[in-house]
């Protein structure tokens, strides 16, 4: 008997560890009108942002639903097998309450479903550091506790969006608002707590994103930690910058990983994010 990891795409793990730890990725889906893309399976990120900036249909997600979930699950079970399965923060998506109703329907106790309480990469460190627990023989059944100290809202995320457009086409923020911060340059900085988004500063400018960003975690970063994440949505160079700040101006000696930032979180924010994920003090 073996573990398998199943996580959602919303978690936006690099492919590197993915492989490294075979990684079961379960999509969210992604509809552009009435066209439906899995993520990451038939969409990549980098053709959603394509298709995001050219598309005169705002784009929407949906939570995995129970019956994926069964599809994923059923043959892992039969091969005698336990699943861990993280999922997206449940107060952003449905989604870990679909892979309850899976788990119910099946009528097994062979999974253990843990709530990262996170978005996006948020979500990929609780799934990277459940991997590793596995690794060195923590059992499925005492990952959430073992996982406590960073579902509980142990992770900080730090969002910066470079235009409001896509929050105001959403809903999410008044366009008065967004017309006054594009004049003025403003660039928000977003916090995440228990898996909902909340403004705590803003940067004029591009330029001083990355400033933001490391004053912050000097005062709130665990420098001991294995890893930090750094996403970006289409801005290699800006992650580049991030990760060098972090190593020559922080000290930060462990191991950083760049992912980019796939559709349930580039559905709202647009291309342009550039985020960091790493544990509190």
């Amino acid at each position: 008997m073996s573990v398998r990891m199943i996580v959602d795409s919303s978690s936006d793990l690099p492919r590197s560890i993915v492989d490294q730890y075979d990684i079961r990725i379960i999509p969210l889906s992604v509809h552009f009108g009435e066209e439906e893309y899995l993520d990451a399976i038939n969409i990549s990120s980098s053709q959603f942002y394509d298709k995001l900036t050219s598309s005169e249909v705002m784009p929407t997600t949906s939570q995995v639903p129970p019956e994926r979930f069964v599809e994923y699950l059923q043959p892992e079970l039969e091969a005698g097998n336990e699943v861990v399965i993280v999922t997206i923060g449940a107060n952003a998506s449905g989604t870990c309450q679909s892979a309850h109703i899976a788990v119910d329907e099946l009528g097994t106790d062979k999974v253990t479903i843990i709530d990262s309480n996170a978005l996006s990469l948020g979500t990929g460190y609780v799934a990277l550091k459940a991997a590793e627990l596995l690794k060195e023989g923590v059992a499925p059944r005492e990952l959430p506790e073992a996982l406590k100290g960073l579902t509980q809202n142990g992770i900080e995320t730090l969002f910066c969006v470079d235009t409001l457009e896509y929050l105001v086409k959403g809903g999410r923020i008044h366009a008065g608002k967004a017309f006054v911060a594009d004049i003025l340059s403003l660039k928000p900085i977003l916090n995440v707590v228990d898996a909902i988004t909340e403004t705590i500063g803003k940067a004029r400018g591009r330029k001083k994103v990355v400033p933001f960003f490391m004053k912050r975690m000097a005062e709130n970063m665990d420098m001991d930690q294995q890893w930090i994440f750094v996403g970006h949505a289409q801005d290699e160079k800006g992650a580049d910058m991030i990760v060098n700040a972090i190593k020559t101006e922080l000290g930060y000696e462990g191991e950083i990983f760049v992912s980019e930032i796939g559709a349930t979180i580039g559905t709202h924010a647009g291309p342009g994010v550039l985020a960091c994920f790493y544990k509190k003090k």
